[in-house]
């Protein structure tokens, strides 16, 4: 039993199936081929409707026209506004902020105004503020 089961010789097996030979693929399967058919463009176009004639351009005279020149805005002066300093509420844990403008000095909390004004955010090196329709950043 021995030698039935391991026997090593090579003589006993045998491939059933045959090996598989590869077949080199012709450079011409690439090639572009022409076009085997052709296009009738000789109905209207549905989206059109109705053919239109082209109408003539109006040539209408140019009339000189006088611009006034844009309203000079002045610059705002920032220098009238100050950052002193701020104040942190002990308690609520708030900011508030020392801003003086055009020599008069208050302490503002965000959202609040002083001569047309507005302090939007408070931090504690600088103050974002709105003013005559800008915003900027003013250090301390």
């Amino acid at each position: 039993m021995y030698r039935v089961l391991f026997n090593n010789s090579d003589d006993d097996y045998q491939l059933k199936a045959q090996p598989v030979v590869k077949r080199a693929e012709p450079y011409d399967q690439y090639e572009l081929k022409r076009d085997t058919f052709r296009l009738a463009l000789n109905y209207r176009d549905p989206f059109v409707g109705m053919v239109q004639a082209v109408p003539k351009p109006v040539e209408i005279a140019a009339k000189p026209t006088n611009f006034a020149p844009a309203p000079f805005k002045p610059p705002i002066n920032w220098g009238v506004v100050k950052y002193k300093g701020y104040v942190i509420n002990p308690q609520t844990k708030k900011l508030v902020s020392i801003v003086e403008v055009s020599g008069k000095e208050r302490m503002l909390a965000e959202g609040e105004f002083l001569e047309g004004l507005k302090l939007l955010k408070n931090k504690k090196d600088s103050i974002l503020v709105y003013w005559q329709g800008k915003q900027k950043h003013i250090k301390q």
